[in-house]
């Protein structure tokens, strides 16, 4: 996914942010390995949001126009 403005950059960050409560949480409460197994998707999803945010903050303004 494209982020195109503000808007959708904030939402990007708030996701990262409960990906991120979310797995410090499940560390707490689950084996090494559940853990390990439950976590792997999320932290693709981290990874691919955040590589996302540094697009988008990278754009020039009249790149973001054109998006």
């Amino acid at each position: 996914m494209i982020l195109v403005d503000d808007e959708q950059l904030h939402q990007a960050q708030s996701d990262v942010h409960k990906m991120w409560r979310f797995l410090e949480a499940a560390r707490r409460t689950h084996s090494a390995l559940d853990y390990e197994r439950l976590a792997a998707p999320y932290l693709l999803q981290i990874q691919q949001r955040q590589q996302e945010i540094l697009e988008y903050l990278s754009m020039k303004s009249e790149e973001l126009a054109v998006a």
